[in-house]
Order: C-alpha cells, then structure tokens, then sequence
C-alpha cells in the first residue's frame, strides 16, 4: 500500500482530470467530508470503475474490469459457491501454487486467509467492483447449485407476499392478476428474471426457453445450435416469472389462454441486446421463448460471412446488379438473416432507397426503412411489398417469402428493375427453384428473374482451449471425401466449452449462379436434384465440400459435419 500518493495526485497522473479541474471542483464542494473519488463520480468526471482503478494503485492491488475478462470455470470452483457469495470473490485464473481472486476488498486479511485455507494456494487479491464481482459468480456457478440464492429469495418474496400460488391440478385462471402484478414488481422476482437473460448472454445463447411442467419450470438454453438445461425454477415461481417477462415484452399478463410476441431491450456490460418474446399456452401453463438478438451483429461485413472466395464473389456481383432476386435459403437457425443483413449493410449508400418488410425488424439498420408485418392490421408480406412498391426503391428486401401471393408480387418486382433479396425455407440451392414452381411462379418468370440462390448451414466449431488430435472414422472420410493420413481435430470438452468441444458456430455455404444453362434447365422443368447436379459439375462448391474444407483446416470435426449435413449434400 502506497498512502504516501494521495488519490488527487493518481487522477491527475492518470489524466482524468486536470489541476485547474480538480482545484475548481474541491473549492466548489458542500461537504467536504465527500471522498476526492466520490466527487468526482457523482459529477461524472470519471466512472465508479475509473475510481476504484485509482484506489487499487493506490493501495498496491491491481483493479480488474470483470465485465471484460474471460473468467477460467475450473479456477472459479476452487472455491464453494456460498463462500464466493459470503466473502463477494471470484478466483479468475490459477496455476498449481496461486490463484488470481477479484475481490470487493482485498484488504480483508481474514477473507483473505479463509480463502488461503480453502484453496491450499497463495491468493494474489485483485480488486473489483460489487456488481461485477456478482455477476461472475453467476456466470461461473450457472444457475447456483440447488436453486441458488436469487431462486430461493424469490420464493420467499412471494411467500410473504401472501400470493396463494395455485397447485398444478388448479385452474389457472384462478390466480388474482392484481396481486401478481404486485409480485412481479418486487425486487426478487425482478433480479431473477434479469439474472436469467444476463445469464443466458453470457453464455453466448440465441434463446430462452420457459417451459412449465407439471411440477416444475424447466429453463433451457440453445447455445451453438443445441438446447441445454441450466436452470430448475419452482412451481411456485411459475407466473411470478413469467409475468415479470411479459411486462418486460409489454404483454397482457392477464391474458393466458391465446399467443402473444413482444419484445424489449437490455443494456448489459457486454452490449445492447433485443429481446422476441413469445408465448404459447400448454397444458402446465405458458411456455416462453425468449429470442436474442444481439445488436452489434447486425452490421456484419459481408467479406466476413466466412464464404469461399469465389462464392463470395458471385454473391457480392448478384447484389451488386441493378435487378432480379437472390434467395437465401436453409432452416430455422441457420444464419439467413444475418446473410440478408449484411448483404443489405454492403449495398446501403446515399443514392439507393432501401425498403425491408420483415417479421419482425430483428435488427434496426441505418438508412434503411424497416417495416413490420402486422396481420391484424391486414399488413402481410403481400400487402406489405406491394405498398413497397408504390415507395420508389431500389432494393427491397423481403423477409421470408411464404406463399404464392408474395412470391409473385417479389417475381414481379425483380423483373421490372428492383433488386429483390430474401429468404426461402429449402435443403439446397437448387431446390429453391422447385420450391418456387411448386408456389405456383411460372418457369418462364422464374428463369427471367432469379440471378443467385444462396443455401447455408452453421457449424459448431472446435473450442480453442480444449482442442485436440484425433482420428475420426474411416467410414466417415470416405463419406466426405476426405484422406485418412492427415492430421483431424476435435475439442476434448472443457469448462470454458461447457464439457461440449464445440465453442461458437461458423457458416458454410453453397452458392448457385444462375447461369444460362441453369435458366434452360428450369424452363424444361428438370428436377431440382439434376440442377444441383449439373451446377456441381459446373464447379458450384456444396455444403458438404465447403463444410468438408473446414474439417481439413481444423474448425470442426467430421461427426459435426455429417450432423448439419446429413442429407449429403
């Protein structure tokens, strides 16, 4: 501890304030019983974390942003859960004689010993702030072991609240709506349902599930593609949460018996986020599905898709034009939308008018004009691109082509000199088309305004920290075409993966230019299998072999690929 440099003299060697400043500041202070660091928070000079960085000099321990560091899971549970709890500190890394610990006050020489005493290692103390160091715990102790401190005092917030919470055999319209408001106002149920959404950003997840069962609410994550468990909430806590969550959509908490979607925005350290909510009356209750959209993605360059280098150039061509339609296509989840986006974010300049009608805006983009399907206002994706129409663009991009009706009004708008760009549910490029025809959209129209089909899947990749050598089955290699003497890699499974391997999802794809001979083949009607055969030969790169190269590099494994790609293409 250095106390021979006082705190006035660290902000002023830190340059967050000047001399003239901080001499103006101190003359102009009512109390002067007010810390020099409090001051200057309180008139926003510097941020709490600033300060506490200044203290942390000054005292001889280093400050750490625990918002922004990558905590190791197998060092935090060196300690128990209630111990991080009770002494507010989170070990963040080790070695075999030392651990690294973030701490509220690292000036507590008993806390510091209990620590020494629990771990059997020397404990280097970090400072940090309370809610940061709060916030890794949960981050690094899941959803607390056995329901956990937040799950339990929720329970008891509505316990004393004196609720009569109904029994899995009751009528659910028999819970009073006013007093739930009531509970779901109060503080416990309020930090719950944020932990949760904290919690699943965190862990990197695309959604929430909700799903009430008979004696319990199970609380799943999809994270890289896949669901998993992380949370067990009471039966008790069933409405109390779930209401806290449709408040926060602006939902009708009174109404339990039809769907409802909504959406709202959390500001966390790690960003800003959109929040889709829906809801979908079961037999146990409603069952919620929290969508998460993470703003900062939306503005993805189209160069880092991860595409080949030719597809992406026949792409960026078809974009490029001033006409016709490029569809993107795949399965839920596979990554369409953030294709069409960044597609979108390439093209956006002062001299075009870009015009979307999606369902709903998932990401706001500048200087493009979003809209909404809204059914009930009779605004469909028909009616929606036919209003488009009559708005002078240039592009338009259609959020997902549906039906008939709105595949042609998006045929139409192709052909007479707009740049149409959407998104189809298919398995392949190729059967887009067919998938097209089979919408009632004449050949003839079709091979007039179609320039580029675009199909994709994701990956889950190999987690950087576990990652290892093995030897995949033979069998398999054959399947992709791949030799058996190089060397393959896959993750072992470790704490920062979750025990899965696998840390992140990248995009394969498979771009088909519609070339001449592709236009004759579907003018003759020819079946989508021989199109994507004949496009193949051509030199079209598949699913399989884009997803192939990326096991030859090393990103993912061979089992993964034979996963997302299992129809062989």
């Amino acid at each position: 501890m250095n106390l021979d440099r006082s705190l006035s003299d660290i902000f002023l060697e830190e340059g967050y304030v000047t001399q003239a400043e901080l001499q103006q500041i101190l003359a102009s202070r009512d109390d002067t019983t007010e810390s020099v660091g409090d001051l200057l928070v309180r008139m926003r000079k510097i941020t709490e974390k600033q300060k506490l960085k200044c203290v942390g000099l000054q005292m001889g321990v280093p400050f750490i942003d625990l918002a922004r560091t990558e905590i190791e899971h197998d060092a935090a549970r060196v300690i128990p859960h209630a111990t991080a709890v009770r002494l507010l500190a989170i070990p963040i890394e080790k070695t075999e004689s030392a651990a690294s610990v973030a701490m509220v006050n690292p000036l507590d020489l008993s806390a510091l010993d209990e620590l020494q005493s629990v771990t059997g290692l020397d404990i280097d103390p970090m400072l940090a702030t309370e809610e940061d160091v709060r916030d890794a715990i949960f981050r690094s102790f899941g959803a607390y072991d056995d329901l956990g401190e937040i799950v339990g005092e929720a329970v008891r917030g509505v316990d004393t609240d004196g609720v009569t919470i109904q029994s899995p055999d009751e009528d659910e319209e028999q819970v009073n709506v006013i007093e739930l408001k009531e509970v779901v106002e109060g503080a416990p149920v309020i930090k719950l349902a944020n932990a949760l959404l904290t919690r699943a950003i965190s862990m990197r997840a695309s959604d929430v599930h909700i799903e009430p069962q008979q004696r319990r609410v199970r609380v799943r994550f999809r994270v890289d593609g896949l669901l998993i468990e992380v949370m067990v909430v009471p039966k008790d806590l069933q409405h109390a949460l779930i209401s806290r969550i449709k408040i926060m959509a602006s939902l009708d908490i009174a109404e339990r018996r039809i769907p409802q979607d909504g959406r709202c925005t959390l500001v966390s350290p790690q960003g800003a986020y959109d929040f889709r909510v829906s809801t979908f009356p079961s037999v146990f209750g409603e069952n919620v599905v929290i969508r998460i959209l993470d703003k900062q993605s939306a503005t993805i360059d189209l160069a880092k898709l991860g595409m080949a280098g030719e597809a992406l150039d026949i792409l960026r061509a078809k974009i490029e034009e001033p006409q016709g339609m490029v569809l993107v296509t795949g399965p839920t989840g596979s990554g369409k939308t953030t294709t069409l986006y960044a597609s979108v974010h390439h093209l956006n300049a002062i001299y075009r008018n870009i015009m979307t009608v999606e369902d709903p805006v998932e990401y706001q983009l500048d200087g493009i004009i979003q809209g909404n399907v809204n059914p009930k206002a009779g605004v469909t994706f028909a009616a929606g691109l036919r209003s488009i129409l009559r708005q002078d663009p240039d592009v338009i991009l259609v959020g997902e082509i549906r039906d008939g009706e709105t595949a042609s009004i998006a045929i139409e708008a192709a052909l007479t000199g707009h740049l149409v760009l959407s998104s189809l549910h298919a398995n392949d490029s190729a059967s887009a088309l067919t998938r097209l025809v089979d919408m009632g959209i004449e050949p003839f129209l079709l091979a007039s305004s179609m320039t580029c089909s675009v199909a994709q899947r994701l990956l889950r990749t190999n987690c950087p920290k576990c990652i290892e050598l093995y030897a995949p089955d033979p069998h398999l290699l054959v399947q992709l075409g791949l030799p058996d003497d190089t060397v393959y890699r896959r993750g072992r499974g470790c704490e920062y993966c979750g025990k899965t391997g696998f840390r992140g999802r990248s995009g394969i794809y498979e771009v088909l230019d519609i070339t001449s001979d592709i236009r004759r083949m579907v003018l003759s009607g020819v079946h989508a299998t021989e199109i994507h055969r004949a496009a193949a030969a051509a030199g079209m790169r598949t699913l399989r072999e884009d997803a192939a190269d990326r096991v030859s590099q090393g990103l993912t494994t061979v089992e993964e690929v034979m996963r997302v790609t299992a129809d062989g293409r």
